[in-house]
């Protein structure tokens, strides 16, 4: 075949037309985000670009900089410019109602994703993001497999919840945490020592010393927190006290700490982080979109990315990604 000898203007125009055509068919998604030059929605953002090339989506979005104004009115454009879907990360929970009632109006389906919103109804616009407690307990579940694999005496372990008590996120985490622990291993509630935090690893390192020199009953000690500076300043304090690395376990929330607690090599009592990779919440919400403009497939209400585990043993998948 060789169709490139049609030279004439009406054979070319002819062999352009479904190209036109093909380009004028190619779903368009749209993305807001609320804090565009933050890492995590760097991330996020970039996981959303890759889904949407993948599935043959146009892609354009914007950051809104916790401008409620400009969320509304990004999202009056994208609406006007024909997006087929929208994925936001509100900067104000208050905003869903006008979010869902302009996306309704418009006929274009909408994603929430990281925070969740309702819509006028109070019912909720369908979500992509983390569930708090379920994350929770991953850790527990892998505090209790670190327990095992130690072969510690019971009586022998304390158990440190670090607690930031303002945040229900945090505490929530620390919920999960503390059900899947109890319940994978023979320690029980009683020995569990709540110790209050600011979030920071320098209060964990107090808080944590404190606890430790109250406690001498104990020669093993478990912890966690709702993120890695509360596990990383337990570890340090556990070091910092002459607790060798074998004596303590604890496994942090979010991936922050990783490349300090395991890119010199050296063991710790910090065994872990799951890692909340934002990227998937991007990807996972053109996706949805992709298949809704496509398919018709029914949006699910509530989708959650689960985390990934990192420990010393594959951090070298990790570090290219975490330490830039």
């Amino acid at each position: 075949m060789k169709l490139r000898t049609l030279a004439t203007t009406g054979a070319a125009a002819l062999v352009l037309l479904p190209m036109a055509a093909q380009a004028q068919d190619a779903p368009k998604i749209g993305y807001i985000n609320k804090m565009g030059d933050h890492p995590w929605f760097v991330a996020e953002v970039a996981g959303a670009a890759e889904a949407a090339k993948e599935g043959g989506a146009e892609f354009v979005s914007q950051d809104v900089q916790f401008n409620a104004d400009l969320t509304i009115t990004t999202l009056d454009t994208m609406i006007g410019d024909g997006v087929d879907g929208i994925a936001i990360v509100v900067p104000d929970r208050a905003l869903g109602p006008v979010v869902a009632q302009r996306a309704k109006e418009a006929g274009v389906p909408l994603i929430a994703v990281d925070d969740d919103i309702v819509d006028g109804d109070g019912k909720d616009v369908p979500y992509v993001g983390l569930n708090a407690f379920s994350i929770g307990e991953n850790v527990g579940r892998e505090l209790a497999n670190f327990y095992k694999e130690a072969g510690w005496a019971a009586d022998s372990v304390g158990v440190v919840s670090i607690e930031d008590r303002k945040a229900d996120t945090c505490m929530q985490r620390n919920g999960g945490a503390e059900k899947a622990l109890l319940e994978n291993s023979d320690l029980s509630e009683g020995q569990i020592i709540r110790a209050a935090y600011d979030n920071t690893m320098v209060n964990a390192i107090d808080v944590m010393t404190t606890t430790l020199t109250a406690n001498p009953q104990y020669d093993n000690w478990i912890f966690y927190s709702c993120n890695d500076d509360g596990v990383l300043g337990a570890a340090r304090a556990m070091e910092n006290s002459g607790y060798p690395a074998e004596q303590g376990i604890g496994i942090g929330i979010d991936g922050s700490r990783a490349c300090d607690a395991f890119g010199n090599g050296r063991e710790s009592a910090f065994k872990g982080t799951m890692w909340l990779n934002s990227a998937n919440h991007g990807r996972d919400a053109v996706k949805l979109l992709l298949a809704a403009i496509k398919d018709d497939a029914e949006i699910p209400k509530k989708t959650y990315s689960d985390p990934e585990f990192i420990t010393m043993d594959n951090f070298g998948d990790y570090k290219g990604a975490l330490c830039q």
